[in-house]
């Protein structure tokens, strides 16, 4: 008996099976990976439609009370000035809520993966020049800031020993002085100052206690960047400690993190003083806030 060699044709048929199923696999795959795609855009979709819903229903209850009370006015003579002043604020509120829905709604994951990509970036700047980890807030003056274009600014010392500038003295990105060397950046936190301060309905606090309050208030309530605030001052100490719960941006750790730099920049333009922070806890997140006493008011 003798043995003949499989043919070509024998040796050829599992590769080309193979590839077949090879080729199967990969079709399935792009399918499924095409309906996850449509579906993740169908589900934000549904996503930002309920938010323009929930804004529009609160437009028509405004309206809608608005009206009410308008009615009972005409009814009632001696409510009439309070019921028509509650129509005109419903109707109003309501009609301004409706108009300013927005169009677009940006995910709280997408704010914090730009922010830590810049974060990681400004670490490695730090690290390469051999930077301190001390972080120091310097408060502009507000004459001069139409010249810096900038309400305040974040410097990053070469040194614990280094001196500090002032924020007049600041000219560039990288300071080179005999005895002030470091690193200076427009803070995160400085147009979300400048956003509070325009929305302030009284003057801007000069003490801390009145800081820290006006402050806590901003981010819980309108930048809903924490779920609450505790705080505790200490003029006599030159201190301010907070704790923060359920921040927006979960790593404290990174390079000048929005809650803390906006509480830095409000704290040293209302002091009008260098303020100091230092990250003393992460969960939950507690910063302290230092000044020198000697520069306070």
């Amino acid at each position: 008996m003798s043995n003949s060699a499989p043919s070509d044709a024998d040796s050829a048929t599992p590769s080309f099976e193979a590839e077949a199923e090879s080729s199967i696999e990969d079709s399935e795959l792009a399918a499924q990976i095409d309906i996850l795609v449509s579906e993740n855009k169908r589900l934000r979709r549904l996503l930002a439609e309920r938010q323009r819903s929930r804004y529009r229903d609160t437009a028509i209850a405004l309206i809608g009370i608005g009206i009410v009370c308008g009615a009972v006015g005409t009814l009632v003579s001696e409510a009439a000035p309070v019921l028509f002043a509650l129509a005109g604020t419903g109707v109003f509120g309501g009609v301004l809520t409706y108009f300013l829905t927005p169009e677009r709604f940006i995910t709280a994951d997408i704010g914090q993966r730009v922010y830590e990509a810049t974060a990681q970036s400004f670490n490695r700047i730090c690290a390469d020049l051999g930077l301190s980890d001390r972080r120091i807030y310097l408060p502009v003056a507000p004459d001069d800031r139409n010249v810096s274009k900038s309400n305040s600014w974040l410097f990053v010392p070469q040194s614990e020993e280094t001196t500090i500038p002032t924020a007049a003295a600041i000219d560039s990105a990288f300071v080179v002085e005999d005895e002030s060397r470091g690193l200076t950046v427009q803070p995160t936190g400085s147009e979300l100052f400048t956003t509070f301060e325009e929305s302030l309905v009284e003057p801007l606090g000069d003490s801390p206690e009145a800081l820290c309050a006006q402050l806590s208030d901003a981010l819980v309530e309108d930048f809903e960047l924490a779920k609450s605030i505790e705080y505790e001052t200490a003029p006599d100490e030159g201190r301010v400690s907070m704790r923060f719960s359920e921040i927006l941006y979960g790593n404290a750790t990174q390079f000048d993190h929005p809650i803390v730099s906006v509480v830095a920049v409000g704290l040293a333009t209302g002091l009008q003083i260098p303020i100091e922070t230092t990250i003393t806890d992460t969960d939950p997140l507690a910063v302290t806030f230092r000044w020198d006493q000697s520069e306070g008011n």
